[in-house]
C-alpha cells in the first residue's frame, strides 16, 4: 500500500515538475529590447 502510495506521489511530481518546466520555458521566449543605457557601444 505504501509502495503504491509513493509511486503515485512520484508520477504526479513529475508531471507537475514537466508543466513547471514548460511554461517556464514559454518566459524565455518573450526577450525585451534592451535598453540604449546598457548597450556596449
Amino acid at each position: 500500500m505504501v509502495k503504491r502510495f509513493y509511486g503515485l506521489l512520484a508520477a504526479i511530481s513529475t508531471l507537475m515538475a514537466a508543466l513547471f518546466a514548460t511554461s517556464a520555458c514559454w518566459w524565455f521566449i518573450y526577450q525585451p529590447e534592451e535598453p540604449a543605457s546598457l548597450k556596449d557601444e
